[in-house]
């Protein structure tokens, strides 16, 4: 029988267990059918998760998972400290004909894509995507755009947008900054060449990680700069080698919450040690964070430029990977003192990234719908990176040696000293298992020999059959 539903008035939910429904399924339809009923206004509050779990009788994580399919279906919005409430603005209100106008139509069906090899770099889970939220909000902006958008000429991109990043950042990486110092960007190649157009000359000396991002080195290097390998240890970029090889130099490009590809975290001490070269020096840090959202060992570490005091972080993140690729947007947050500069190297470099997905994404991220599938999204990929572990334990020791980081969506394999990670490369490809080689990402010699496995865009299933597919190979 139904049961009152705290915070809904008169409202009632119930649940049958003899269904062949799953209650997530059964509580999201019945609140769904609430708020379209008009019996659950706009802005009303809900009860808290635990407390519906405990009245229904069910485990909390299911009212949770209820709760973030509405809000990722736009019903729903979670706002920090003021708990769970029906979203003001409701997808059927977006439409042109109202709700009981429409035709009853199936929902239309995703074409199959074609499947990827595992472990493809730059693939990310496309079936937990919120597709109709992100499609609603698309469209609404498509086809009426707001005035000020239509007018919009800001080189920075669109505000509500900055806006909705710095909100993000100051929340999730405890970044304090201004929506006037952050920066959207058509990605992190975009946001790499528009540093080095501000802050850094042709002769320029910047460190770069050994082994690090190649592709933002090879970007820098295009504007003139001289990149100087840097090793990486077990702390990060060694600040004292950077020291030695050029103390001097103008700028370093660092991965602090995650060092790409090694995966290593870089400290406290260490960060300090490089905040404090760089003030000494006259130098900036330029701070890429690719995917710090996903860690899965307690909460996401603060960024460098969360502790710089002194103005000497730019910080770079993109949507890539917590959103979407095909997206194409990201963001650079530049010190105050740099803003100018950065607004005369946009303007003198053509137009900023498009506009048509920039106020869609503003509010999807504003409702809360953003950080609601960064959460659901960590959870899948962290069942997915222990699927792979578990997989490929049988050959831990033996064949290679798992570099297990806490954080990101690549697992590292150091291969034993001797083998060549190219030719292991090579050998897998031939069979039907597209890994990247760790030597590939060094500049100089000395490279250490591991395999790259991505794995955020694969089922645990799937995963685990590459994994045994890929010891007996390697075997």
């Amino acid at each position: 029988m139904g049961r009152p539903l705290p915070g809904a008035s008169a409202s009632e939910i119930g649940i049958d267990r003899g269904d062949r429904e799953p209650i997530q399924q059964q509580i999201a339809r019945q609140l769904r059918a609430l708020v379209l009923s008009g019996r659950l206004k706009p802005q009303t509050r809900l009860c808290s998760t635990r407390a519906l779990a405990e009245e229904l009788g069910v485990a909390r994580a299911t009212v949770v998972d209820a709760y973030e399919q509405l809000a990722s279906e736009g019903y729903l919005e979670t706002r920090s400290g003021s708990g769970t409430r029906v979203a003001a603005e409701l997808p059927e209100s977006l439409l042109t004909a109202p709700a009981r106008e429409r035709p009853e139509t199936a929902p239309p069906m995703r074409q199959a894509r074609e499947p990827a090899r595992p472990f493809r770099p730059g693939l990310v889970d496309w079936d937990h995507f919120p597709h109709e939220e992100w499609g609603r909000l698309l469209g609404r902006y498509w086809r009426n755009p707001p005035v000020a958008l239509l007018e919009h000429n800001d080189p920075f991109g669109c505000l509500p947008l900055r806006e909705a990043i710095a909100s993000h950042l100051h929340e999730w990486r405890g970044i304090g900054c201004e929506a006037g110092q952050v920066i959207v960007t058509a990605g992190g190649l975009d946001a790499f060449d528009l540093i080095g157009r501000a802050v850094l000359e042709p002769g320029d000396k910047v460190w770069f990680e050994e082994p690090g991002y190649s592709t933002a080195r090879r970007i820098f290097s295009m504007g003139g700069v001289h990149a100087v390998p840097i090793a990486v240890d077990d702390e990060g970029l060694s600040v004292a080698q950077g020291r030695t090889r050029a103390a001097a130099a103008r700028a370093a490009f660092v991965t602090p919450a995650r060092q790409y590809p090694t995966g290593v975290t870089m400290p406290l001490a260490r960060r300090l040690e490089l905040l404090d070269w760089a003030a000494a020096a006259g130098a900036i840090v330029i701070e890429d964070d690719y995917d710090s959202e996903y860690r899965y060992v307690g909460r996401p570490l603060p960024a460098l430029m969360s502790l710089d005091e002194r103005a000497r972080v730019i910080y770079t993140g993109t949507f890539s990977k917590v959103f979407s690729p095909i997206v194409r947007l990201g963001y650079t947050v530049v010190p105050k003192s740099l803003v100018a500069r950065f607004r005369a190297a946009r303007l003198s470099h053509g137009a900023p990234p498009s506009l048509v997905a920039q106020p869609a994404l503003a509010e999807f991220m504003r409702q809360g719908a953003f950080a609601i599938h960064i959460r659901r999204m960590r959870r899948i990929y962290a069942a997915r990176r222990r699927a792979l572990i578990e997989a490929l334990s049988p050959g831990d020791g033996r064949l290679f040696h798992i570099d297990a980081s806490p954080a990101g969506l690549v697992l590292l394999l150091r291969l034993p000293k001797g083998r060549s990670d190219a030719e292991a490369v090579e050998l897998l490809a031939r069979h039907g298992i597209a890994v990247q080689p760790l030597s590939g990402h060094y500049a100089g010699r000395g490279r250490r020999q591991g395999l790259l496995l991505s794995f955020a865009g694969f089922s645990e299933a799937d995963l685990r059959k590459a994994a045994r597919k890929m010891i007996e190979v390697l075997s």
